[in-house]
């Protein structure tokens, strides 16, 4: 299954690589808690009253330089019931937009835990859990990073 997201920042593209590189540390955080809220949405109409993934191992690598900016290969997977959550493999893309605007997406991939009966629920309910969970973690990613102009602007003074 495919899932995307994108949002814009009032950021240069060369400020929120750098910037990227300070909140690094609190990326795996941020997937804990976009991860949680889906599991919470999840809960209100699925079978188990808890989620069963509780924490994330959020993987970046090496970034590439495209010719419209930066993309960052990227891995998502959950603890405690990995066999009914998906892998994400996905590239997180930093694209310059316009003059002081940067394009923040994650393109990603995932293949449906427990086969065809997966797939249906995937296709019927759970992709939207999928999508909101990305569409939370990007978010909070772009919030981070204008934080961090906020806090830097606040230590020059």
């Amino acid at each position: 299954m495919f899932v995307h997201y994108f949002t814009h920042v009032p950021l240069p593209l060369s400020e929120v690589e750098r910037r990227l590189d300070l909140v690094k540390n609190r990326m795996g955080d941020m997937a804990d808690v976009a991860y949680r809220e889906g599991e919470e949405l999840r809960s209100k109409v699925g079978p188990w009253e808890d989620g069963f993934a509780k924490e994330i191992d959020l993987e970046i690598g090496t970034p590439q330089i495209l010719n419209t900016g930066i993309s960052y290969p990227m891995t998502w997977v959950a603890h405690g019931g990995e066999i009914l959550f998906p892998r994400l493999s996905a590239e997180l893309v930093l694209a310059h937009v316009a003059l002081g605007t940067t394009r923040i997406a994650l393109e990603g991939t995932y293949d449906p835990p427990l086969g065809l009966m997966g797939k249906m629920a995937d296709r019927a309910l759970l992709g939207r859990f999928a999508d909101a969970t990305v569409r939370h973690w990007v978010d909070r990613l772009a919030e981070a990073l204008v934080e961090e102009e906020l806090s830097a602007a606040g230590e020059e003074r």
